[in-house]
């Protein structure tokens, strides 16, 4: 599934005439979990996730295939923590929203 097919899936689903609504209504949710990402808090969707920003500290790392020492800057990671509900619905179980 790619962002397309969520906002069409939205349409359907909201009986919107116009996917430009839809679009409008995915991208105002995308645009706040960034937010609220890059101001440093979680986001809980219960049933489906958590979204943890983490900080990641400087280090050097090694490279490889040449085997050179590199920098790597300290830099921003955000991490997953699927919810039970939805280890349950991808494991074979059912995925039953709350509406």
């Amino acid at each position: 599934m790619n962002k397309s097919d969520l906002v069409k899936g939205v349409a359907d689903l909201l009986k919107v005439g116009y996917k430009s609504d839809a679009k409008l209504i995915v991208d105002m949710i995308f645009d706040e979990m960034s937010s609220a990402l890059a101001r440093g808090e979680s986001i809980e969707i219960r049933g489906f996730a958590t979204f943890h920003p983490k900080r990641l500290k400087a280090r050097v790392a090694r490279n490889p295939k040449s085997g050179e020492r590199v920098f790597v800057p300290d830099r921003a990671v955000v991490r997953f923590r699927p919810s039970p509900k939805l280890l349950a619905a991808i494991n074979g179980g059912s995925l039953e929203s709350d509406r």
